[in-house]
């Protein structure tokens, strides 16, 4: 399996290097020289929708170009670094340096403007269902956070000190221009700093950048505030080990959706614990019932995620990056998650990556949707597989 494993990552970073890290976006239809944005907003976001499921990518033929997304640097910065930690020769050294810094300083070169610190967002126009337009560059906690972990990763790697500005400068952003809800529930920080919302993943996003912050920084200041988010997540985890991805603001009706963010969840939680200090006793039965559960529910035994639970069709390649990440970090919470993380990464392999190295987008029964997207397809694969190797080899 390393042999498979070495060579499909190869493989996939041969085909981002000649895409010089390029690509579409899952949601970046508005990007083109047509305004849907400028429409009514049910053809606005309609037209979003029809160009995101379409199996025939239609982008070229609507004047959207391939772009850098900010959150898609950020991926490869993570795995990049992780392979300059692993060492072992899988990459020429000089490459590993000269890729990594350029991400790095791509990023800290490139924020969104107009903030209280660091923080970035998606590169596209983004219609909600509510006729709202995220626009592009917006800043997020989910973008802002990922970044921050890739960041963590870099420094890891080079000991570069301008990476500890970064995140203080980035724990400003979560501060002062994120909304902070203080509900009966615990503490939640908005997603963007648009609106209070109530989700899930994005809080505790914010909180493992406040966690980096106190780490790199041998302070505390930061516990309460990251108590409060864990709060705010054990209170919200459904009986079964479950969480939907979010809740209004005021009667706290869930939206009932449940597919990659459970592993989301699962993973941020273990690295604020890692990071801040927080001992997790107190919340080892929420992340065992999480773990459960995925694990339980939201896999096939042969290797393939379902979509959104319980629906199972499409397979996507979130959900399958996703569990190889989540199953490889836990692998000493069950001795079955290793094992499955690498099923998961064979099957992913046979049924979803070409010939030229990327990874498709979905698969269902019959068909494949082979739109290449960058970040949602190609970033979070290198990842998990970089992770996976990295947990295996540990293991080994």
């Amino acid at each position: 399996m390393r042999k498979k494993i070495i060579k499909s990552i190869k493989l996939l970073s041969d085909y981002c290097m000649k895409e010089e890290y390029r690509g579409y976006s899952l949601y970046d239809s508005h990007e083109g020289f047509i305004p849907f944005q400028k429409f009514e907003r049910k053809i606005s976001f309609y037209t979003n929708q029809i160009i995101k499921r379409s199996p025939v990518n239609l982008r070229p033929l609507l004047g959207i170009k391939k772009g850098i997304n900010p959150k898609g640097y950020g991926l490869f910065l993570h795995a990049y670094s992780k392979l300059k930690d692993i060492g072992h020769g899988l990459f020429d050294e000089e490459l590993l340096d000269s890729l990594n810094h350029r991400f790095f300083y791509w990023l800290i070169e490139n924020p969104s403007k107009g903030y209280s610190g660091y923080c970035w967002g998606y590169n596209y126009d983004w219609p909600k269902k509510n006729g709202k337009i995220i626009f592009s560059y917006t800043p997020s906690g989910v973008v802002t956070g990922f970044n921050c972990r890739a960041i963590i990763s870099y420094y890891d790697a080079y000991k570069n000190n301008k990476c500890k500005d970064v995140i203080s400068s980035a724990a400003s952003f979560v501060l002062n221009d994120l909304y902070l809800s203080d509900t009966k529930y615990g503490l939640c920080f908005s997603y963007t700093p648009e609106k209070k919302d109530l989700v899930i993943n994005s809080n505790l996003l914010a909180a493992e950048i406040l966690s980096y912050d106190d780490y790199l920084h041998r302070k505390k200041e930061h516990r309460d505030l990251i108590l409060g988010v864990l709060e705010f997540t054990k209170k919200l985890q459904n009986e079964d080990g479950s969480w939907f991805y979010s809740h209004d603001n005021e009667t706290f009706e869930p939206k009932k959706q449940i597919d990659f963010h459970q592993g989301y969840i699962l993973e941020i939680m273990d690295i604020i614990f890692k990071f801040s200090q927080i001992e997790k006793d107190d919340f080892l039965s929420v992340i065992e019932r999480g773990l459960e559960f995925y694990y339980k529910n939201q896999f096939n035994l042969k290797g393939y995620a379902y979509w959104r639970y319980p629906k199972k069709w499409p397979v996507d390649i979130h959900n399958q990056s996703q569990g190889i990440i989540t199953f490889s970090k836990f692998k000493d919470f069950n001795v079955n998650y290793l094992p499955f993380a690498e099923k998961i990464a064979d099957w992913t392999i046979e049924n979803m990556q070409s010939s030229k190295g990327n990874f498709y987008y979905q698969k269902w029964p019959f068909i494949k949707n082979k739109v290449n997207y960058m970040r949602w397809s190609q970033a979070w694969m290198m990842l998990a597989l970089t992770i996976f190797f990295q947990e295996l080899y540990q293991k080994a």
